[in-house]
Order: C-alpha cells, then sequence, then structure tokens
C-alpha cells in the first residue's frame, strides 16, 4: 500500500503523486477523566483516518493525509489542568491556512476529519466562512457520527460524550496503550438548572463534571470499540473515494 501520509513521504513522492484530497484531522490535548491520556483525541483521530485514508486509496482513491492538528478549542475546558485551547478565531484561521495551502498545492478538496466535540460549532463557522471565501470544497467530518447507530446497538449506558463507555471502548482497540482501566471509574456529571430543554449554554467543564469524565467507562470493551471503528472506516473510506473521483464541474458537488 503506498504511503499516503504527507509527513512520512519525500517532495518527489508528494509532487508526483497526483493527489485530489487532502485530509486534516484535528484532535486535542486535555483530561479525560482519569483513566485515558491528555492526547486521547489525537491519538484516537490520527490512527483512525490513517485507517481510513488506507482504506479509501484501496478502493482507488488519491488521498494525502496531513499531519493531525493536536490542539482544539478548549475554552469551556480551560480551568481543568493543562487543557490546551485554542481560541475560536485562532481555530477557524488554522484551519483556513491549511485549505488554502493545499488550493497552492493544486488540492481543491479538503476534509476536516474531527476528532474533538468542542470543535463542532467553530469547524461549521470555519466551513460556511471557507464556503464564502474559497474556491475549495471543504467537507467536514466527525468521527463518532460516522458510526453513531452501532454505537447505540452496543452501548449499555445513557450518559455518553467524553472518557465515556464509547471513547473508552474506542481507544482500548485504536490506542490500548493509553487507557488505564483500573483508574476507570463512573462518573458523576450535574444537571443545568433548567428544567426543559431550549436554553443553550457552553458548559463550564470544572463544574460540570467531577472528574472531567462522563458517564460510566467500565462498561468499555475492545470488541465494541472495532466495530464501530470498522463501520466508521468503511464509511469514511467511501466518502472519500466518491468525493476523489468526482469532477469539480459546473454543478460539483451535486450530479444530475
Amino acid at each position: 500500500m503506498a504511503e499516503a501520509r504527507l509527513a512520512h513521504l519525500r517532495m518527489p513522492e508528494v509532487t508526483e503523486g497526483g493527489f485530489e484530497v487532502a485530509v486534516f484531522p484535528i484532535g486535542s490535548t486535555e483530561p479525560h477523566a482519569f483513566h485515558l491520556a491528555y492526547g486521547t483525541d489525537t491519538f484516537a483521530i490520527t490512527r483512525f483516518a490513517e485507517m481510513a485514508v488506507d482504506e479509501a486509496n484501496e478502493r482507488g482513491a488519491k488521498c494525502l493525509l496531513l499531519p493531525t492538528l493536536p490542539m482544539s478549542c478548549n475554552e469551556n475546558v480551560r480551568e481543568c489542568p493543562w487543557a490546551m485551547s485554542l481560541r475560536p478565531r485562532t481555530l477557524m484561521d488554522i484551519v483556513g491556512d491549511v485549505v488554502r495551502t493545499a488550493e497552492q498545492n493544486g488540492i481543491r478538496k479538503s476534509v476536516i476529519l474531527n476528532g474533538h466535540g468542542g470543535n463542532t460549532s467553530v469547524l461549521l463557522a470555519a466551513q460556511r466562512e471557507l464556503a464564502a471565501t474559497s474556491e475549495s470544497f471543504v467537507g467536514l467530518v466527525e468521527q463518532w457520527a460516522l458510526s453513531h447507530d452501532v454505537e447505540l446497538e452496543l452501548a449499555e449506558t445513557k450518559e455518553r460524550g467524553h472518557a465515556c463507555e464509547t471513547e473508552t471502548s474506542i481507544m482500548l482497540h485504536l490506542a490500548p496503550e493509553f487507557a488505564q482501566m483500573e483508574a476507570a471509574k463512573p462518573t458523576r456529571t450535574r444537571r443545568s438548572i433548567f428544567s426543559k430543554q431550549g436554553m443553550s449554554f457552553v458548559s463550564p467543564w470544572h463544574l460540570y463534571t467531577v472528574n472531567t469524565g462522563i458517564g460510566d467507562p467500565t462498561k468499555a470493551t475492545a470488541e465494541k470499540g472495532r466495530k464501530m471503528v470498522e463501520v466508521a472506516v468503511d464509511r469514511l473510506a467511501q466518502a472519500l473515494k466518491e468525493l476523489s473521483e468526482a469532477a469539480i464541474d459546473g454543478i460539483f458537488p451535486y450530479r444530475d
């Protein structure tokens, strides 16, 4: 299988690669309860991206995998020790600069692969801004959304979202060396003061959860993680293949 990781390639291999799609993974460096490493989002999204890009290219796509950004928008987690955070505008600018770099090198199809839930609104804003200021197609994929239906089938717990049963299962499959299950324990979160839905706000993470985690990670298994990852890899690989093979014509990204 041909190497697709930009950081591992030499200049002749890059310039002669004929790449059609640039894939940009974004991770995070932040606390994940007491049992997962700070780099959980970065480790997981990097290994997932490598698997998905390799599978896509095996199916005929021409994807170039960019280095993972190891920091994210963590403004609501800043009270937790060493939660590394980029301001929303900074993250948007980084995404814009990466897309422009791809454009300068002849790639007008970029896919942001998000591995951190706190980035969602910021990346959607960046994507919308680039739609008006860039000549590139900019797609956004969030790892957990790719296999949400499988997660619902497998999960034994209702409260999930961070260092939980689901994320811990994925780490046990993708990067078990960064999961210490002897330190895993159920975590209590606080309820908001609002009795009905409709009021959204940014959660101060140090107040919301006792140990920065959510739910019961003791229910996690590597087998659950494997099932979710395999489905997600298959679905993303297919989307990357279709994007890679699509011509940028007058109605792209649509077809008659």
